[in-house]
């Protein structure tokens, strides 16, 4: 009897022990989950800079994304945007986002080749058709190819923007023909793919950090450079120039971007989100690019500015001029712009 009773005892007491036990496991667990919760919820702020002033296309559309994602998470992703280049230049804001001393930008596409070289393949001079077939080619497989092959410079791409077409302006004389292009000192991105067109066109081809481009107009430095129209007119670069060539160069497509390592540490609902909103918004500024040109070319021409249309010109003989260009980098990139040409 006596026996029993204290296997009774013991019985109970071990049943205690069990169940605080697993109380205490219960809690353990409750409280690791509520702490990862309270992690999830925490608030990530982006601090972003750009080039761009207020009114142009780059801070319109990054102010309509960025409020499109805060919304989208409940305000658990902030950002913070220093744009007009109160960051610096574009290399400088892409140096950050690499180091990670800036999280994410809008970077002129041209600039990005230095860091990842396979995307000069959407940079060569009269490459796309029209505007579709460059909308094609960046939204579709190439476009997507070239924006995972950023990872390998520690870079996410996450969808290509717009710069614009790039139209060619100087303060010397007007450009009708490739001929009158010679000599003058061109301002370019550093790239090399400008700097060889540019070359190929007779100019002395000097890379510049925007920045820097209205002082070296004013002081002599360079004599013109390429400008999309939302570029020349939001900057009053124009106010350093007299004339401006419809060409279009090239097509300046403008890279969303941010650091990879901060992306791949991100919720995998947020880094769904910053994704597809940016490329949802890839159009959205596009069409604010694309609405902004009417009214800004023609504030040009309020203020003076002669401008050459683009059927005043033999395009095809500033084509043929750039002919060496593609001829040098044919080994290199002639697979991908076969493959560019062939998009409908």
């Amino acid at each position: 009897m006596k026996k029993r009773k204290i296997l009774s005892i013991v019985s109970t007491a071990t049943c205690l022990l069990w169940l605080t036990a697993c109380g205490g496991a219960d809690s353990a667990t409750s409280e690791a989950e509520a702490a990862e919760n309270t992690a999830s919820d925490d608030v990530i702020t982006l601090k972003v800079g750009h080039i761009a002033p207020p009114e142009e296309a780059y801070s319109l559309g990054f102010e309509e994304y960025a409020e499109a994602v805060e919304e989208a998470t409940d305000g658990q992703v902030q950002f913070e945007i220093y744009g007009n280049g109160a960051l610096g230049g574009e290399r400088e804001l892409l140096e950050g986002v690499q180091l990670q001393n800036l999280d994410m930008s809008v970077i002129t596409t041209g600039v990005v080749t230095n860091f990842v070289p396979d995307v000069t393949a959407i940079e060569f001079p009269f490459l796309f058709r029209d505007l579709e077939h460059a909308y094609n080619t960046l939204d579709g497989e190439i476009g997507q190819e070239l924006l995972d092959k950023m990872s390998d410079a520690g870079l996410k791409g996450i969808a290509f923007w717009e710069n614009g077409q790039r139209h060619i302006a100087n303060n010397k004389h007007p450009v009708l023909t490739p001929e009158d292009l010679k000599g003058l000192k061109m301002r370019t991105i550093e790239s090399d793919i400008l700097l060889d067109t540019y070359s190929a066109l007779g100019t002395n081809a000097t890379p510049m950090a925007f920045p820097e481009v209205y002082g070296g107009l004013q002081q002599g430095v360079i004599d013109g450079s390429d400008f999309s129209y939302g570029v020349i007119w939001s900057t009053n670069v124009y106010e350093q120039v007299d004339h401006l060539t419809e060409a279009g160069l090239y097509y300046a497509s403008a890279t969303l971007l941010m650091n990879d390592d901060l992306y791949t540490s991100l919720p995998e609902d947020i880094q769904e989100t910053i994704i597809t909103l940016g490329k949802e918004f890839a159009q959205t500024q596009r069409e604010i690019s694309q609405g902004l040109e009417e009214d800004q070319k023609q504030q040009l021409l309020d203020n003076g500015i002669e401008i050459v249309s683009a059927e005043e010109l033999d395009l095809e003989a500033f084509r043929q001029q750039v002919e060496p260009v593609y001829e040098k980098y044919e080994e290199q990139y002639g697979d991908i712009l076969e493959r560019i040409a062939n998009v409908e």
